[in-house]
């Protein structure tokens, strides 16, 4: 990759960062998720539990409004909406990555660099709490899907608080992060989704920001 003139600010902000990525195993985090777009009157915020296993493992366990449980583990997302007796699952061997850069979570700067340019902005009333980094796609393809993802970085403990997704007409996933735990003990079965034999199974990736559970939809690379 090409050396690149480095505002030592940003640089500060992520070696912190870095060194508390690299020693990241596992996490575990409360989150609040708002959904913004033009289709909506108004926002919808969701309440929930969210885990990661280093290296690509990740669920989200929504409990309000709805329980639901999307989890990436094994090359292979599932999405389960219990009160609707449905489940979707999707092969993810190409995609798994790429989910976990579309978060920007449990990765250094190093891997999010070669899919983003990264620069400082402004935290607004996150100053002095947080840093924010603020990711444009470097791929015009990526572009489409995302316009910029936004990053605040807690100043104590250089882990993502906020992180904001905007698409390109306007439409925002904003995730907030409370009482993080670095490296908590998390059972491997935690990624296994037991699925009831009533339970109707589509291909389809409409949890997470995915679209219409009809499927076709991606995450943005």
């Amino acid at each position: 990759s090409k050396a690149r003139p480095v505002d030592p600010a940003l640089k500060e902000v992520l070696d912190r960062f870095d060194e508390v990525q690299d020693s990241i195993r596992t996490l575990s985090a409360e989150f609040t998720w708002t959904t913004d777009s033009t289709l909506l009157k108004t926002p919808m915020v969701s309440r929930g539990n969210f885990y990661l296993t280093k290296p690509r493992a990740i669920r989200w366990d929504f409990t309000s409004p709805e329980p639901m449980e999307f989890v990436i583990a094994h090359d292979e997302y599932i999405g389960y909406f219990p009160k609707r007796k449905k489940a979707e699952k999707r092969n993810f061997k190409r995609w798994s990555e790429r989910v976990f850069r579309y978060f920007g979570l449990g990765q250094g700067s190093d891997e999010l660099s070669r899919v983003y340019t990264i620069s400082l902005g402004d935290p607004g009333d996150l100053a002095g709490k947080a840093d924010l980094l603020v990711l444009v796609p470097r791929k015009h393809r990526a572009r489409k899907k995302i316009k910029d993802l936004r990053i605040w970085v807690g100043k104590d403990s250089c882990l993502p608080v906020k992180v904001v997704s905007t698409d390109p007409s306007g439409g925002r996933r904003i995730i907030e992060f409370r009482n993080t735990l670095v490296n908590p003990v998390l059972a491997k079965s935690l990624y296994e989704v037991e699925l009831p034999a009533d339970v109707t199974i589509t291909d389809g990736f409409s949890g997470l920001g995915g679209s219409d559970a009809g499927g076709g939809s991606r995450p943005a690379p």
